[in-house]
Parts: C-alpha cells; sequence; structure tokens
C-alpha cells in the first residue's frame, strides 16, 4: 500500500493536470488488482483489473464501469482524451507494476538475459533484459532494467505498447526508502528516449509519488 500523486505530459495532454493527489493505494500481489481511494470524488473507491475498471459508492453500490478496458484505452479518441475509467486502466497498471518490484522477476516464465553494461552521467549501469510473462498486465511486455553498482534499479526503458514500438521511454527511479526489508524508489519519472539512446530529460511525460510505503499479510492470501 501507500500514499501516490501523479502526473505529468500524458495527463496533461489528455484533460487531466491533477489526477491523482494523496491517494491511497493498495496493489495485490497474489492478483493484478488495485483500489484507489478516494477516487475519483471523495467517498467514492476505483478499482483496477486488467479485465475491469469499476468505481464503488460509499455503500458498495455501482458508481461506473467497464470492461475490457485494455480494447477501449486503445481507441482512436484515446491519444486525445481520457474518462475517469481511463484513469483507472492507466493507473492501474503503472502503479501494479511499480510496487510488485522486485516480486514480478520471480514469477515463473520470466524471461532474463544480462546485457552489456552502459556508462553513463550516473556512472556504469549494469543492465538486464526482462520479457515478463503472459499473466503479468503491463504497457511493456519487454523491458530493460538498469542498476548501479549497489543493485538498485535506477532505470527501467521500454516501448510502451500504447504508442506501438517506434516510441521508447525511460523510466527514472530515485528516492530509495526502505520498505519492509527492501530499498523501494519513492520517485519515479518518464522521458521519452530519442535516436541514439538519449534521454530527453527536459520532457517530463509522467512523474509519480509514493508516500507512506507498506507492506502487509492478507491471510485469505
Amino acid at each position: 500500500m501507500a500514499r501516490v500523486s501523479m502526473g505529468g505530459m500524458e495527463f496533461t495532454s489528455r484533460f487531466h493536470p491533477t489526477p491523482l493527489r494523496d491517494v491511497e493505494v493498495i496493489a495485490h500481489a497474489a492478483s493484478p488488482m488495485v483500489s484507489f481511494s478516494p477516487f475519483p470524488a471523495a467517498q467514492q473507491t476505483g478499482f483496477f483489473l486488467p479485465s475491469r475498471v469499476w468505481v464503488e459508492q460509499p455503500d458498495g453500490g455501482l458508481h461506473a464501469e467497464r470492461a475490457a478496458p485494455g480494447a477501449t484505452f486503445r481507441s482512436f479518441k484515446h491519444w486525445f482524451w481520457w474518462d475517469h475509467l481511463d484513469l483507472l486502466y492507466y493507473c492501474g497498471l503503472t502503479l501494479w507494476q511499480a510496487l510488485m518490484l522486485p516480486f514480478t522477476l520471480l514469477r515463473s516464465g520470466c524471461e532474463l538475459e544480462e546485457l552489456a553494461s552502459l556508462e553513463t552521467s550516473e556512472g556504469r549501469l549494469r543492465r538486464l533484459r526482462v520479457v515478463l510473462p503472459a499473466d503479468v498486465p503491463g504497457f511493456a511486455p519487454e523491458q530493460i532494467f538498469h542498476a548501479d553498482a549497489s543493485g538498485l534499479v535506477r532505470r527501467v526503458e521500454y516501448a510502451p505498447q500504447l504508442y506501438g514500438s517506434w516510441v521508447r521511454v525511460v523510466q527514472v527511479l530515485e528516492g530509495y526508502e526502505p520498505c519492509s526489508g527492501l530499498m523501494c524508489s519513492t520517485r519515479r519519472r518518464i522521458h521519452p528516449v530519442i535516436a541514439g539512446g538519449s534521454v530527453l530529460e527536459s520532457v517530463p511525460l509522467g512523474w509519480m509519488h509514493l508516500d507512506d510505503l507498506g507492506v502487509t499479510r492478507d491471510e485469505a492470501e
């Protein structure tokens, strides 16, 4: 669980300059489910599954829902405008992968390949190519992780399926803090990668702040 704020050009360009501000998020490790509270309004709770997104009223009544949100999300109009259910789908996918690392790398069927190291202004970064199994939801099944000498992941590069293979982005991980025996990034930024592999840091496509991170065990799981 965490208290989450998100924003950036991807949201602003679709008329959501402040999509999440200090929203309590709970991500489940046993299944790709994320809850958002309050969202999209006070006293309401949003829920994400890859196959369905929905919003519940305080009494548990259904306010809105959408089945197969991924197919709807990839339609032409969603290049220009998102509604609250689109936000649930996008933020749910993004947050589940962010909060589930490194557990997703231990799942059966995950392919790992060490690549040549990369020299950067931050020093040498070791690279690991990861192909996630089909049961792990996300915008890009193939990702390249960049880790520093201490083993902390500093960058994750991928081509979001939303935009096609011709666009690549890099997620920069910062603000590491200890959480239940793990080191977790609490500050993330997404930037486009231009020809030659350079990161266009002056253009933040998105950012994510994670606070009050915690891990609890659900006996039902």
